[in-house]
């Protein structure tokens, strides 16, 4: 699976995917969607990340491929 993150928030997770934004939380193994980074970078204080963990980096790839996993497109 092919995204780049960009920040993070505790276990939630702000990538890019095919030009679409995505918060992913591990915590629940949901995500949610949107054309504009914003929408999401408004919740308040992130954080960058570096050199993710492997088992964050499979956490995401397994939210991302479950399309019950999405709970909104904003």
């Amino acid at each position: 699976m092919n995204f780049e993150i960009i920040c993070r928030r505790g276990q939630s997770y702000l990538v890019r995917q095919d030009g679409v934004y995505k918060m992913v939380s591990l915590t629940t193994g949901t995500y949610s969607e949107s054309a504009e980074p914003g929408v999401f970078l408004k919740l308040g204080y992130f954080e960058d990340v570096e050199r993710p963990e492997a088992t964050v980096l499979e956490g995401i790839a397994v939210i991302l491929a479950d399309p019950d996993a999405r709970t909104a497109v904003i």
